[in-house]
């Protein structure tokens, strides 16, 4: 009898060439994928020259969707270390949407060798923090799988609607669970512990954080997009390019 060894679960990433001294790492947000969130950035030409990784968390996109995986912001942290330290990739400028940010900045602080600038948007910073994700993680799994989820993609807007629908409900169930409860310390507490350079971006229409005095206070740059809310990379990808290369100078 072969005895087949279990593999672990495959983070798809879509790569674009350049120096991996200088690599570009994007995390997308929940029910969202690397491209559909990132694609319109990482190709800009005002980035080219840098390898640019555009990952799938796990769950999403073409990623793996292990039934037996937990999705808290510390596993999609770990899977992703695994990504980056199988590619020999160290030092990496690291960007991060609303869930992909809170994941960005557990990366950054459990694994602070991999990280060299931090550039997050509009991250859930505390638990219980943001709107989708309340509403997906206040139905137990069995419920959301079976009707949550087909209502929460026929109520999205036909983009985030897109992406959503190939998703697997169990791990987006899972997942916004783990970004409600959140990680011991806070996402917040980490970000601002972190000691390499950090910049805080919100959408014009988003508004002020509200830890905005706090995370001033703990050297974290704010940065306004103009003519952008929470989706500030299809609001306005030239100035989340803009801020990219202000960032990254």
């Amino acid at each position: 009898m072969r005895v087949f060894s279990e593999q672990p679960p495959c983070v798809r990433t879509f790569g674009l060439p350049g120096s991996s001294d200088q690599a570009l790492v994007f995390l997308h947000g929940i029910g969202s994928a690397g491209v559909p969130a990132f694609g319109a950035v990482a190709t800009d030409p005002a980035l080219e020259g840098r390898e640019r990784l555009l990952p799938d968390l796990l769950g999403s996109g073409f990623s793996d969707r292990p039934q037996n995986f937990g999705y808290s912001l510390e596993d999609h942290a770990a899977a992703l270390a695994d990504l980056l330290d199988q590619r020999n990739l160290s030092a990496i400028d690291l960007v991060g949407h609303s869930l992909g940010g809170s994941i960005a900045t557990v990366l950054a602080y459990r694994r602070p060798d991999l990280v060299r600038r931090l550039i997050v948007l509009e991250p859930n910073l505390l638990p219980w923090d943001g709107t989708a994700s309340v509403e997906i993680a206040r139905q137990s799994e069995e419920d959301f799988v079976r009707n949550g989820f087909a209502q929460l993609v026929a109520a999205a807007d036909s983009e985030w609607a897109s992406t959503l629908r190939v998703a697997d409900p169990v791990a987006l169930h899972r997942t916004a669970v783990g970004l409600c409860v959140g990680p011991e310390p806070t996402v917040q507490s980490m970000l601002e512990s972190l000691n390499v350079p950090r910049v805080f971006a919100y959408g014009a229409h988003t508004g002020l954080p509200a830890q905005a005095r706090e995370l001033t206070a703990a050297g974290i740059g704010l940065v306004c997009i103009e003519d952008a809310g929470h989706v500030m990379m299809a609001d306005n990808h030239r100035g989340v390019v803009e801020l990219l290369r202000a960032a990254l100078l």
